[in-house]
């Protein structure tokens, strides 16, 4: 009878210091996984990653500025390099909604920032058929990328 109560002495300990490990390994991780913030004109770098959230998804990277008009006039647009449906594509969208996302904090050093400008493309830029336009709505996948198709494979609101 002794031996039962001193293995069950022993289970509980070892599920303590397990338990313990556990809560550890979480701490450190949590310590040691990237930071967020909201996106700022400072953050306009080529090859920015930009997620849709604080926590995610990635929409893509930055690839640099024009002025787009979608049919009402023209505004400043930022071309960003997205996955939609397995394929890598051009998406363009407005700054303002742009600057809703977010960024990696400290991803690119300020030193090694390029960026053109959507003053500097000279006249507005035309997306082509390949792209994606303004106003094309993409959704998220739950299993990675974009998809212009929203169905019970694509979560949230379109970006």
């Amino acid at each position: 009878m002794p031996n039962t109560t001193l293995s069950s002495a022993v289970g509980r300990a070892a599920a303590f210091a397990m338990a313990i490990v556990f809560v550890a390994l979480i701490a450190w991780c949590s310590r040691s996984s990237t930071t967020y913030r909201r996106m700022t004109r400072a953050d306009h770098c080529m090859g920015m990653p930009v997620h849709a959230g604080p926590t995610g998804p990635l929409v893509g990277y930055l690839i640099g500025g024009a002025i787009v008009d979608p049919g009402t006039g023209p505004v400043p647009a930022i071309n960003v390099s997205v996955v939609v449906d397995g394929e890598v594509r051009s998406v363009w969208r407005r700054e303002a909604d742009v600057m809703t996302w977010y960024v990696p904090v400290r991803a690119i050093a300020p030193k090694a920032c390029l960026w053109t400008a959507p003053s500097l493309t000279g006249g507005t830029w035309q997306p082509t058929r390949l792209e994606f336009g303004l106003d094309a709505p993409l959704w998220h996948r739950l299993f990675g990328g974009w998809s212009p198709h929203h169905g019970w494979l694509t979560s949230g609101e379109p970006i």
